[in-house]
């Protein structure tokens, strides 16, 4: 069994739209449930208090590259620079998989009259290809969501249940109810480590969607965890969904 941890970076806003950021990115981190619960925990915690010198610290990319709060230390180049390295070596060394989808806001608005919500187009995109991924054998896995406002769980918990009862024209309604089991919602102060490992992954390649020429080590780090096409290296369309 796998545990798929879910975040985004971006918001999915269509009325006002940042220019310098407008995208809209939902990031899954795929892992088997035993190993998450052996290696991951403790190889996340132990980085956080070697760091930090505690586990009880949110890593959230946007304070990270703020060097915001609890990462105010970071302004020290030597700490962030040490930090940075170690934590782009976990994030190789760790095994996961990683499915992202990622929505051109400025491009939706543009190619229908009544767009779909950013994050509803995205949360089925990667329920597609976590099914895609399970594969054909007797895979199954646990969706978990980071909480947001409780109407917009709710919606995300009733699109769930439709591709459940209904499947799509890509995976028949049979498929996904025996590759999906569950689906719960996780607030960001329980300081969930596999959330915080999509948090990680979200911006990156957001960022490499809207600025494919600028330079990102964050993106060359987890290119690699994007799930490809069986015997290939491509990851479009499977590892990552583009969308329009």
């Amino acid at each position: 069994m796998y545990i798929a941890f879910l975040d985004e970076s971006g918001d999915h806003n269509l009325k006002i739209i940042d220019n310098t950021y407008p995208v809209f990115c939902l990031a899954a981190c795929i892992v088997d449930f035993n190993y998450y619960n052996q290696v991951i925990e403790k190889e996340v915690d132990e980085l956080k208090i070697k760091h930090f010198g505690t586990r009880e610290i949110i890593l959230r990319s946007y304070d990270i590259r703020k060097q915001k709060g609890q990462f105010s230390s970071l302004v020290d180049i030597n700490k962030r620079s040490s930090f940075y390295e170690e934590l782009d070596e976990l994030m190789v060394k760790l095994d996961y998989k990683v499915i992202a989808a990622v929505i051109n806001k400025e491009k939706l608005k543009n190619s229908y009259s009544v767009p779909s919500d950013p994050y509803d187009l995205c949360f089925i995109f990667i329920l597609e290809r976590i099914c895609m991924y399970l594969g054909r054998e007797n895979n199954t896995a646990i969706i978990r969501m980071e909480s947001r406002e409780g109407h917009n769980d709710k919606i995300l918990a009733k699109d769930y249940e439709e591709f459940k009862n209904k499947g799509n024209n890509m995976i028949p309604a049979e498929e996904v109810r025996k590759k999906l089991i569950d689906l719960s919602f996780n607030q960001k102060s329980q300081n969930i480590n596999g959330h915080q490992m999509a948090d990680l992954v979200a911006y990156p390649i957001g960022t490499k969607v809207f600025n494919p020429k600028q330079q990102n080590k964050a993106f060359e780090v987890i290119e690699s965890k994007l799930h490809t096409k069986p015997g290939t290296k491509q990851y479009l369309n499977y590892g990552l969904k583009v969308f329009p």
